[in-house]
């Protein structure tokens, strides 16, 4: 899903992990996916992005902190709505009952 430094990593998501990143962020996830077509806030982004982001091939999580620090490299390569909708598909793929 995204290529930083010839490392693959991948998204992964579950109830749990949305639980933490609501707390942390104060907001619904599916609210914010619902509201201005998909698009979410930076900060929600980050979030996600960094309690989700796993190693594709070890299917280890990253630490929060590296992930963080990934977060600024993937958007300037990718383009924000790009990573921003990579984000929500990953997101309905995993919790595809959370937006049923």
């Amino acid at each position: 899903m995204f290529t930083v430094n010839d490392t693959v990593y991948t998204l992964k998501f579950n109830t749990q992990k949305v639980k933490v990143i609501e707390t942390v962020t104060k907001q619904s996830i599916v609210g914010e996916v619902t509201k201005n077509n998909g698009i979410m806030p930076y900060q929600t982004l980050e979030s996600l992005f960094s309690f989700g982001l796993v190693d594709a091939k070890t299917n280890t999580p990253v630490k929060q902190s590296e992930a963080t620090a990934m977060f600024d490299k993937v958007v300037q390569e990718n383009g924000l709505i790009t990573t921003n909708m990579a984000i929500v598909e990953k997101l309905q793929e995993d919790l595809g009952f959370m937006f049923r």
